[in-house]
């Protein structure tokens, strides 16, 4: 069985949703007898998430850890009940030839405090970067599962797949670096995920 961790980059994720919702409509909850789809967990500004985002596993994978990176901007007990929140969502993997999904994971928050709304910080990126580098190097994981639209992590990718680990990025389409799809052993489109 191969231990794939995912690694989601929230503040992207959460810009390009916000993003597409001006143009797109949200996929509502779908019950039907094959397939049982949930509303996305939306909290303006602050956190986007579908438990459906970890897609088109191949056989065999595992999903073992979801982590969730973002910013936050307030005090510190509402940045303590913001990841609580986050940490209450969970992962759902579901894989590419079968009839089924993956047993559950909830996501592990990585909230870093910001100073205000508006300014830019690198705490996501580094952060991300660091801890794949570090599961990879202790070889804690046989394969990444980047959550990202952003082009800045090609050198993460790249570094991860040259020692010898598998590599799923998955993203929505907006403000998605077209070199992006290309880079990994298997891209995903959330686009049909969080949108009709």
């Amino acid at each position: 069985m191969a231990n794939v961790m995912a690694f989601i980059d929230g503040e992207n994720l959460t810009t390009r949703y916000e993003e597409m919702l001006k143009t797109r409509e949200p996929r509502l909850p779908d019950v039907s007898e094959w397939q049982i789809r949930e509303a996305v967990t939306h909290i303006p500004g602050k956190f986007a998430w579908s438990r459906h985002s970890i897609r088109d596993f191949a056989l065999g994978d595992n999903l073992t850890r979801a982590y969730y990176y973002t910013t936050f901007v307030g005090a510190h007990d509402e940045l303590d009940a913001f990841s609580a929140q986050v940490g209450a969502c969970a992962a759902e993997a579901t894989v590419k030839i079968s009839a089924g999904n993956l047993p559950e994971v909830r996501l592990i928050p990585r909230v870093f405090k910001k100073t205000q709304k508006g300014t830019k910080t690198k705490s996501v990126d580094i952060s991300l970067c660091v801890d794949v580098l570090e599961l990879v190097k202790n070889n804690a994981l046989d394969a990444v599962y980047l959550i990202s639209g952003d082009v800045d992590y090609r050198p993460l990718i790249e570094a991860v797949m040259r020692a010898g680990k598998r590599v799923y990025v998955a993203s929505l389409s907006s403000g998605r670096s077209h070199v992006l799809p290309n880079l990994p052993d298997v891209f995903v489109d959330l686009d049909r995920i969080y949108f009709k």
